[in-house]
């Protein structure tokens, strides 16, 4: 046994590091291993001796972390996909294996530039950027997928999250691996004894380095607070969770949905909200195809209505729905949040980022198949980025609407910033996942989105978790998971644009085409060398 371990320590530590890293995310969320988690993976990368074991503790790495983090896809797939066991394994294991190629370009390169066996300050912010830039590219290439990314873990630590003003989920990417490798640096100094000068200086980058994020951080967390508590309006909110099975959903009790939030909303009422918001697909039928149940939604909506003396007092209902719309004749479903307010509906959004094999089957024209591996059938069709907009005391506020899987792009805040929107709402249905870690991990999320745009951002979710986050990344408060709750609030309109609007993707776009450059220079390199040498014989 201690033969075998010998042997294969390097794969052992990398397995090792991936299970660690996942017990830093939600539900886990052992938050010490944050900055210590990659450590184990460093060292197996420092006594790598060939690019063959770089690229195995590579995927080992990936699919290891992969598989432990997004187990809950195997549950998914199982109860409403009615997949197999073996094939939802087999399906998890494939999509790991593919997000696990991303990290290839980064260890590949820090293979070449001895990053790891010769550690320093400058090393430790290539490898960073680098591996930000691997993370952008997961989070573009063909469907995209970030789902956690490394930076979500920096939502447990208030100093170091308030930089997500300026660059975003990919800065905060950057600041985990930087701090994971000038701990590694320390451990390695201590088993090597480099020369003490060089140790100094590195040190000396590395901590000034971090004491101006943590700077920042302290400063920029006092400042909006302090803009916030100036700001006088108040707008008073009601997020309704009906905690409806996924079950009852596809079973198609649209009778229940509505008893249960039309009962949620008539207690609501109690504490007279300016807004109240419905999850995603709360009420699940075609808008306004399926007239029975439009026409019984238009009653619970006027039932609202006549609690108030006046039209302008009564709140504006935000509910999910499925839209249908005709053009050539042809009907097109969406996935959308509608705005009721004085008696009409007035606003809509059509949701713009679908969930491949969730929403729609990705290159179904060209691999028929993989409809038998989708979740649903491949019916619903994108919508058109915008946010919405409401009346509110004589002035219009903007409302940037996210359903779902939308919360985890943070190129879409970033292009619904533009407009100055006043909030942020996420509209999701988590009980695809029931009480998995997946909802945990979501809301996680929002948490960045709230830093990154610096906007009170309100979750509300269908069995959870519903929650209502300030613009410095506080939970002031959110539900129990599988519950029927109401979370009350009262949130600010904020019009301040922050850095992250216009700068936010620079970062890991940077890292991106530097990673790209890199492999290609160093591939390139390794080719005609190989050629020279061929021809040389």
């Amino acid at each position: 046994m201690y033969k075998f371990i010998k042997q294969y320590s390097q794969f052992l530590w990398a397995i090792f590091s991936a299970i660690l890293l996942t017990l830093a995310f939600p539900k886990w969320n052992i938050i010490f291993f944050t900055f210590f988690a990659l450590i184990p993976l460093f060292f197996s990368l420092k006594t790598c001796k060939s690019v063959r074991d770089l690229f195995l503790i590579s995927f080992l790495f990936g699919i290891f972390h992969f598989c432990t983090l997004l187990y809950w896809i195997v549950y998914t797939l199982i109860t409403y996909g009615y997949i197999n066991f073996i094939l939802s394994l087999f399906l998890l294991f494939l999509l790991s294996f593919y997000l696990s190629l991303y990290y290839l370009g980064t260890f590949y390169l820090s293979f070449r530039l001895k990053i790891f066996s010769q550690p320093n300050f400058l090393k430790g912010l290539f490898l960073a950027l680098t591996f930000t830039g691997a993370e952008y590219l997961r989070a573009k290439v063909l469907a995209g997928f970030p789902w956690g990314q490394l930076g979500y873990l920096l939502a447990n630590f208030p100093l170091l999250l308030q930089s997500a003003d300026i660059w975003g989920i990919w800065g905060l990417t950057l600041l985990v691996v930087l701090i994971n490798y000038y701990v590694f640096f320390l451990l390695d100094y201590c088993i090597s004894f480099r020369k003490l000068f060089c140790f100094l200086l590195n040190n000396f980058f590395f901590i000034s380095f971090l004491a101006l994020v943590v700077g920042y951080g302290f400063h920029s967390l006092h400042k909006w607070q302090n803009y916030i508590s100036k700001e006088k309006n108040i707008i008073k909110v009601a997020l309704l969770q009906g905690n409806i099975p996924q079950g009852l959903k596809e079973s198609g009790q649209i009778d229940y949905s509505l008893k249960v939030y039309k009962k949620l909303s008539f207690l609501a009422l109690k504490e007279k909200p300016d807004l109240i918001f419905l999850p995603e697909t709360a009420l699940p039928f075609y808008f306004p195809y399926d007239e029975e149940y439009t026409f019984k939604l238009i009653n619970y909506l006027n039932e609202i209505q006549r609690n108030f003396n006046s039209q302008k007092k009564a709140p504006a209902v935000i509910f999910g729905t499925f839209r249908v719309q005709f053009e050539n004749k042809e009907p097109k479903v969406y996935n959308s949040l509608i705005v009721w307010k004085g008696g009409n509906f007035i606003d809509f959004y059509d949701k713009e980022k679908l969930v491949p094999f969730g929403e729609y089957i990705p290159f179904e024209k060209y691999f028929p198949f993989l409809k038998y591996i989708s979740v649903v059938s491949n019916i619903l069709k994108s919508g058109v980025s915008k946010n919405l907009k409401i009346s509110f005391k004589k002035e219009d506020i903007k409302i940037i609407p996210l359903i779902c899987f939308e919360s985890a792009f943070s190129e879409i805040l970033q292009k619904r910033l533009k407009e100055n929107p006043q909030f942020i709402y996420i509209a999701t249905n988590d009980a695809w996942f029931d009480n998995t870690s997946a909802p945990y991990q979501h809301f996680q999320m929002a948490i960045i989105r709230a830093v990154e745009a610096r906007r009170y951002t309100l979750q509300g979710a269908n069995t959870g978790i519903t929650g209502i986050i300030d613009p410095t990344g506080k939970v002031i408060i959110q539900s129990q998971l599988e519950k029927k709750e109401i979370i009350y609030g009262k949130i600010k309109p904020l019009y301040k644009i922050p850095p992250f609007a216009k700068y936010g993707n620079i970062l890991g776009i940077f890292g991106a085409i530097i990673l790209i450059l890199s492999v290609l220079y160093f591939g390139l390199k390794n080719f005609i060398n190989k050629n020279f040498n061929l021809r040389k014989v």
